[in-house]
């Protein structure tokens, strides 16, 4: 599974729920799923712990900005043929994406996050994915508007890579 992500979603349980939206790569990797988080920035205690201890490859947003081989070095951590693509919208610039339920600073620029997935679709089977966290703001149109247009270039990169 690859996860584009402001926030790691490691989390046991968070708000006394084992089901929360902080929670769900912790149960994708409970049932064994190889993940590549990319674009983290925002993890609590317990997930730096988990990082670490499973030697998750992490691609960390603080690396992405300065280094030109990011993509390459992300895709070549990716460890199956086939993959499931999740993008929570807060891992990319919420200058682009404003509305998403939890903002963080930094994020994926638009371009970043086309050529990535550009080459993810190149390199690799992807099988599905899914977009989260779009949480619309009143009186703007702008983070409907990014986000449609991301899912209007994942199914063109499906059907050109």
């Amino acid at each position: 599974m690859v996860q584009i992500d402001a926030h790691g979603d490691m989390r046991f349980e968070y708000e006394g729920s084992h089901h929360n939206h902080a929670c769900v790569m912790r149960r994708v990797l409970e049932m064994g799923l190889p993940t590549l988080p990319v674009g983290i920035r925002a993890i609590c205690r317990e997930e730096a712990e988990l990082i670490a201890k499973q030697q998750i490859p992490v691609v960390w947003d603080r690396d992405i900005a300065g280094d030109p081989d990011w993509i390459e070095k992300a895709i070549a951590k990716i460890t199956t043929e086939k993959v499931f693509l999740t993008i929570d919208v807060d891992g990319i610039d919420p200058a682009l994406i404003p509305g998403v339920g939890t903002p963080e600073p930094g994020g994926l620029s638009w371009h970043q996050t086309l050529n990535f997935l550009r080459r993810l679709f190149q390199t690799h089977q992807v099988i599905g994915c899914d977009v989260m966290e779009l949480a619309p703001i009143s009186d703007s149109v702008v983070s409907e508007f990014t986000t449609a247009k991301l899912i209007y270039k994942l199914i063109g990169y499906q059907f050109t890579a």
